[in-house]
């Protein structure tokens, strides 16, 4: 494959509390955390998450979110709870697309996806 996605990148405005918050909720590792950063990426096995200290105030939120896929919904959103995130909704109009919208420390909403390993898995 020629390309493929090396990296998410959330704007934000206080880089420390979000690599604290991100590396927390999806077990990553900042390649910094220097005083003067402005960028950061979280790497972690089998994904990279990108922050970018924003020099103005982050706006239009749902320009970006990220889909987090989990067997167990109720108890990851209650440990992203307790890391930080603040419940927003919870949709569960569709069956087969149950979801807790979720927002970080910064307000930038993220979803938890009650996804199986399986079914995932099987769409390559």
């Amino acid at each position: 494959m020629g390309i493929r996605l090396g990296s998410t990148v959330i704007n934000c405005a206080d880089l420390d509390t979000m690599t604290r918050f991100w590396c927390a909720a999806l077990d990553l590792a900042p390649s910094s955390t220097g005083p003067g950063d402005d960028f950061r990426v979280l790497y972690g096995e089998r994904v990279n998450l990108s922050l970018q200290r924003a020099l103005t105030p982050v706006t239009a939120r749902d320009q970006m979110h990220l889909d987090l896929y989990t067997d167990d919904q109720e108890g990851e959103v209650a440990r992203l709870t307790a890391l930080g995130a603040r419940p927003v909704e919870h949709v569960t109009d569709d069956p087969e697309d149950d979801y807790v919208i979720l927002a970080d420390p910064e307000a930038n909403l993220f979803c938890v996806c009650a996804k199986p390993t399986e079914v995932v898995a099987g769409r390559g």
